[in-house]
């Protein structure tokens, strides 16, 4: 008897390999619906049948089995003689009482933003600017679907779209809470294989919730940390450092990287803020970065690279389509060209390597 494949080990030229592609965002709303469900959050506390789960958290279609089977077969929660519980990799990073490494926030803004995509035809066309303000907002309520229909702006250079994102106090929550989720996996790869052993101090630019300086400080105890973004960002940093025990060795310093200088510091770290910008402001910060370090001090970029010959990165490449949809000049860039801008900037021993998933880490050496 011949063992069935697998449902997705279908040949390269059957139809099936673009279909895939198409349903794609049946996973990604099954996974986004059970966070706002709270069907991770629950089973953290206990697991549970489907019953018990579906009475719990007031789930009531006929397609109960089917969406948490279908959770099951991605890898996100076990099922065991009836009985539910998250699988390790939920358990370690979708319980939002485990706020050093639970990524649910950026879950919860893209539940917030999924019907913002839909207006990337219309983008595309007119050149204009998918307004997520509603989402980042509607991400902290309980009807993560508020945010409505895509609302399409003009494209300006000088809109200033972080103005417009910490518009409110409940958009700069989820702001941050999503920057921690997206920024998770990078953040930890940098704590854990990082040497730090050179270094004292580190300041992270474009430090939102503080993630980053967590992950570091508390895996290399000798080293001390600055947090460097707009003021509006102080409380949430403040609260994050407070919630992982951290508060004394971190400071916050709020300022603006356009027109105050960089804080002084051993290592500057600058992730997923690169790519918000033009060509021009990427090369000022990389040489603002450079006045602010001592000689022999490293600044580390970290992105989701487009790989050098645009072919094969998918995420970095969407990511890049997803900041030139949504930012007033952003766009991605590859490791070649941030080693090109680090060494005009006077950078030496430009190095790309790999971090997690999509992530990748530029270092250069003043």
């Amino acid at each position: 008897m011949t063992t069935p494949q697998p449902e997705d080990a279908f040949p390269a030229d059957s139809p099936h390999a673009i279909i895939d592609v198409a349903v794609a965002f049946w996973k990604s709303k099954a996974l986004l619906s059970a966070v706002e469900l709270g069907v991770f959050e629950e089973l953290a506390v206990r697991p549970a049948t489907r019953a018990e789960l579906t009475g719990r958290l007031g789930i009531a279609g006929r397609g109960a089995a089917d969406f948490l089977d279908a959770l099951v077969s991605l890898g996100l929660l076990e099922r065991d003689g009836g009985v539910y519980r998250n699988s390790p990799v939920a358990d370690r990073h979708l319980d939002p009482r485990k706020p050093a490494t639970d990524i649910s926030g950026y879950l919860s803004f893209l539940n917030a933003g999924f019907g913002c995509w839909a207006g990337l035809t219309d983008a595309l066309r007119s050149g204009g600017r998918l307004d997520f303000s509603a989402a980042l907002a509607a991400s902290q309520s309980v009807d993560q679907g508020g945010a409505g229909d895509p609302k399409l702006v003009g494209a300006d250079a000088t809109d200033d779209t972080f103005g417009e994102a910490y518009a409110a106090p409940d958009q700069v929550t989820g702001f941050l809470r999503a920057m921690t989720g997206y920024s998770m996996g990078a953040n930890q790869a940098i704590a854990e294989r990082y040497d730090w052993s050179g270094s004292r101090t580190v300041a992270d630019v474009g430090c939102a919730e503080g993630s980053l300086l967590a992950q570091v400080l508390s895996r290399n105890p000798h080293l001390q940390g600055i947090g460097f973004d707009l003021p509006v960002v102080g409380p949430g940093f403040d609260a994050h450092l407070e919630r992982v025990g951290l508060t004394d060795r971190a400071r916050f310093a709020g300022g603006d990287f356009f027109t105050d200088p960089l804080p002084t510091a051993d290592a500057i770290v600058m992730g997923h803020v690169l790519h918000d910008w033009d060509l021009d402001t990427k090369k000022t910060l990389i040489g603002k970065a450079y006045e602010a370090l001592p000689d022999d001090g490293q600044l580390l970029i970290y992105e989701s690279l487009i790989d050098d010959d645009r072919r094969e990165r998918t995420t970095g490449l969407l990511i890049s389509l997803n900041v030139s949809t949504v930012s007033a000049g952003g766009l991605g860039y590859t490791g070649a060209e941030c080693g090109d801008w680090m060494r005009a900037a006077g950078f030496r021993d430009i190095a790309v390597s790999h971090l997690d998933g999509p992530e990748y880490l530029v270092v250069g050496v003043k």
